[in-house]
């Protein structure tokens, strides 16, 4: 019964050795990205691959798997050891047993060790004789021994199904169950499969103590409880045991049993006695939310169906008898095993999918900044420039308005004066000496300049405020968002700080503020010193009355001595010396910026290129070795039918049902070297990414056959639902034309929704279009499909449906439009024969050639006229005057209304 087991065993172990290198490398392509300048501001292994996440791989892939004997008392976990052995190896009736571990060995071997690395010398009775049941006293443990100190009883015997490293490892029982999470932390480091002995009806206060402990250690492991008795044993070892090993137990004391009478009670008990017995057992388990309630409400054991136990991920926790346990163990462990290897592939490809998808963002932000960058430079000039000839043909302009608007103020300030002295010398009182009469003469002097100031200034700023909404705000915002990361010492005057003084030095001024008089104050500053040399005629008068009336005189002085022609050659000639040194300032800021982005962009080509070439292939398939493992263990290997299609990079079969896909195919692909492994790789990634579509062949699982070429050159199976045909073979057996419009229809909606994910097809061609058993399309053949941002300029595609712009390099998603267009000429002429113009070429460098030049398909005469204008406006020669598909649709739907009515 346990002879199976090993093979499962040995499947692990195989799965593990894999895992274990696809993780190594793992770690070492994220400590390479950590040491790089890829992402300067983040540890990228941390981010993805922490301490926590990777013990808890490598406790899965570095551990050896056990068999977990736990149950009732020794006696319980005797009979199922001797069970599942087919032999009687570990007396029954013991207690008090010390840690036990039973392992293959060539001969029959008892030791006592510290874990498993330091055997302790000590006198064993099975030392001292030869045996053929462990001696009870040396399973026992002495009144010093702690069972958390991992003192474990080795017994190695020559069974074959404890070859490839199988283990049976049984526990001691505890007094104090709060030392199980302990002991099993230090006395058990290995992937336990959980079988519990049952030997009575009901489980005891400290059995289930016990039992609930082993779940906190083990909440995610399944636990297979096996209803056993000693007879049970006894008759499953004279059933199947060999005659040689039959002749062997019958030799011991033990075997004191005729196996036959035994066997022959055990079957003949009521059967409605065990139905009851398991279901009071059933619900106890039940209760304590170790089992599902389905079989309370069960009267059979037959009604439970336990010969094909659910499967899920991993085996469930059950309850059986020693009678199904030969139709259960084998399964049960083998999914135990099968549960430990899907947790860590699911758990790497997680790691290698998100990984992906960040160099794919991180490749978009950097493509977006390669690309927009130098146009937010040329703006920034384009724009910084018209406001500079702006502002000085402004000022030039502007003589005349400054005149006639200092005039009017200094008539209103002329009409105001009075008040505004009465109230600035209202809390001053005035003494008859020159000294003040001097002072008092200049503070006039000022008041006058600065109400004069400030009612000028006014009506300038209202006058030409439209020149700030039409410049500043996206100017600023596009100069904020260059110098986000550029990184200069302070002193330095950056760009937007030269907008700034641009406004400060034209109209953005708040004159009501002492600290903001910006312009006017400094074109006053010149006013001023006009008045530096004018005196007054009553200065040398010895008898002067500063009151009211002098200050009044004073002030009209000053005002009538002012000229608003000079006044305003002043302020326009102030006005331009500040937005031409705002303008120098710029200039410079924007040669240091400009210089800064030089080599910033260069740097942020090589990521890009680095990501492209390089981090993204390499964990593209570290995600395909990760998923097809997972898919492997879950589902198997897929039996292949016949062949279905041939193309040029792989074949495709038809398929048995595998993973829930029914009809399937698989397309098998053997990738001759690392090219073609990243190119596989990423193909997989981006298939199987994107979410479900109604126009897009969806891959179901992969697989990498490793024996495939005796190892040497692994093949890729790509599982994908089977469709009926290809459009090629469609247009060869005869299409409606109805049919073959809403065919285009299918093949532009799946195009677009390639298109939201940010993919480009780059092959969309006959072959490459599938249908169903309606005639529907579906896109399939992501080989060439990559994001735009990925993208490396590689010429890709099939000759015939290549855009002209691909042989450059320089391309993007249009390339799709251009493709449909040579496609859609297909389907309008309802056949598969090479376009006349194209036949003519010998190979494709004359084809290309002559794309270049602007030869396309010809106009057929019965084509629709609405259908030749959508083809030529799709294979235009510029990229920029194709239709989106989101406006070809709309057309085609036109199309479909009007001719086919």
């Amino acid at each position: 019964m346990f002879n199976k087991v090993t093979v499962e065993f040995r499947k692990f172990g195989r799965n593990c050795y894999y895992l274990r290198q696809v993780l190594t490398e793992t770690q070492r392509l994220l400590e390479e990205i950590s040491l790089s300048s890829l992402f300067p501001d983040e540890n990228i292994k941390d981010a993805f691959l922490n301490k926590d996440l990777l013990i808890s791989l490598r406790k899965v892939l570095d551990s050896n798997p056990s068999i977990l004997i736990l149950g009732q008392n020794c006696n319980a976990k005797a009979l199922l050891v001797n069970y599942i052995l087919g032999q009687v190896i570990l007396p029954s009736n013991g207690s008090n047993w010390r840690w036990v571990r039973i392992v293959y060995g060539r001969t029959k071997r008892v030791r006592l060790t510290i874990g498993s690395e330091f055997e302790i010398v000590e006198n064993l009775e099975s030392h001292e004789q030869a045996w053929m049941v462990v001696p009870e006293v040396d399973l026992c443990r002495s009144d010093g021994d702690c069972p958390d100190l991992s003192t474990v009883l080795e017994v190695e015997i020559p069974h074959q199904a404890l070859r490839d490293k199988v283990q049976i490892v049984i526990p001691p029982d505890l007094d104090d169950s709060d030392d199980i999470p302990r002991m099993l932390v230090k006395g058990l480091d290995t992937l336990p499969v959980i079988l519990y002995s049952v030997t009575s009806d009901i489980l005891t206060d400290d059995n289930i103590l016990e039992l609930m402990k082993y779940r906190e250690v083990y909440e995610d492991l399944p636990i297979l409880f096996i209803r056993i008795s000693g007879n049970t044993v006894k008759s499953h070892s004279a059933a199947e045991l060999t005659e040689s090993k039959q002749h062997e137990l019958q030799q011991t004391s033990l075997h004191t049993t005729n196996p036959s009478n035994i066997s022959s009670i055990y079957q003949n008990q009521n059967q409605n006695q065990i139905d009851y017995r398991l279901q009071g057992l059933w619900r106890q388990l039940a209760s304590l939310g170790l089992l599902n309630e389905t079989f309370c409400h069960s009267h059979s054991v037959d009604k439970l169906d336990v010969r094909k136990p659910c499967i899920n991920q991993y085996a469930n926790s059950m309850l059986i008898t020693c009678t199904q346990a030969p139709d259960i163990l084998n399964t049960y462990i083998k999914e135990c095993l099968q549960f430990h290897i899907i947790q860590a592939s699911a758990t790497l490809s997680k790691l290698h999918n998100g990984c992906l998808r960040k160099f794919i963002l991180y490749a978009f932000d950097m493509a977006r900044e390669i690309q927009i960058t130098p146009r937010r430079l040329i703006y920034a000039q384009k724009k910084e420039t018209e406001l500079y000839q702006s502002l000085i043909t402004l000022a030039n302009e502007k003589h005349e308005e400054i005149v006639g608007i200092i005039q009017n103020a200094i008539q209103t300030l002329r009409a105001e004066i009075g008040e505004d002295l009465d109230q600035y010398y209202s809390n001053l009182s005035a003494q008859n000496t020159q000294q003040t009469v001097k002072v008092m003469t200049d503070e006039i002097q000022q008041l006058v300049l600065r109400k004069l100031s400030e009612s000028v200034a006014s009506k300038l700023v209202k006058s030409v405020n439209c020149l700030q909404e039409s410049f500043i705000g996206t100017l600023q915002r596009c100069l904020e968002n260059l110098e986000k990361s550029w990184r200069e010492q302070e002193e330095n005057l950056s760009a937007s700080d030269a907008i700034k003084q641009f406004m400060n030095a034209a109209y953005n001024v708040d004159l009501k503020s002492s600290t903001s008089f910006s312009f006017v104050n400094t074109f006053f500053e010149r006013v001023r010193k006009i008045f530096h040399g004018f005196s007054l005629p009553w200065h040398n008068n010895s008898q002067i009355h500063l009151n009211s009336q002098w200050r009044k005189h004073v002030a009209y002085e000053v005002i009538d001595s002012l000229k608003a022609v000079r006044l305003a050659r002043t302020i326009s000639n102030q006005f331009k010396e500040r937005v031409e040194a705002s303008h120098d300032l710029f200039q410079s800021a924007m040669r240091s910026l400009e210089n800064h982005y030089s080599g910033k962009l260069e740097q942020t080509e090589e990521h890009r290129v680095a990501i492209r070439k390089y981090h993204a292939p390499r964990f593209a398939r570290l995600a395909l070795e990760s998923t097809s493992m997972c898919d492997m263990v879950r589902w198997g290997m897929p039996v292949q039918g016949k062949e279905i299609g041939r193309g040029q990079f792989g074949v495709v079969f038809a398929c048995e049902p595998w993973g829930g896909v029914d009809p399937c195919a698989i397309k098998s692909v053997v990738p001759p070297d690392e090219r073609h492994w990243n190119d596989l790789a990423m193909e997989f990634y981006y298939t199987r990414s994107i979410p479900d579509h109604s126009r897009i062949v969806r891959l179901r699982g992969s697989i990498i056959d490793y024996s495939y070429g005796a190892g040497c050159s692994p093949a890729v199976l790509l599982l994908m639902e089977r469709m009926t045909r290809d459009l090629y073979c469609a247009l060869k057996s005869g299409l409606e034309w109805k049919v073959r419009l809403q065919i285009a229809i299918d093949v532009v909606e799946g195009i677009r929704y390639l298109h939201s994910q940010g993919l480009v097809h780059r092959d969309i061609k006959l072959k490459n279009v599938l249908l169903d058993c309606d005639n529907r399309a579906k896109l399939t053949d992501l080989g060439f499909c990559i994001p735009e941002a990925m993208m490396s300029g590689s010429i890709v595609g099939t000759p015939v449906h290549m855009a002209p712009e691909l042989l450059s390099g320089h391309y993007d998603s249009s390339v799709d439009v251009y493709a449909f267009g040579i496609l859609f000429w297909y389907i309008c002429a309802g056949h598969v024969r090479l376009p006349y113009v194209f036949e003519q070429f010998q190979n494709k460098e004359q084809l290309w050639n002559s794309v270049r030049k602007g030869i396309r398909p010809e106009y057929l005469q019965y084509f629709h006229e609405s259908c030749w204008r959508l083809m030529e406006q799709c294979w235009a020669a510029d990229p920029a005057q194709r239709p989106l598909f989101g406006l070809v649709q709309p057309q085609l739907e036109e199309i479909m209304r009007t001719t086919c009515v």
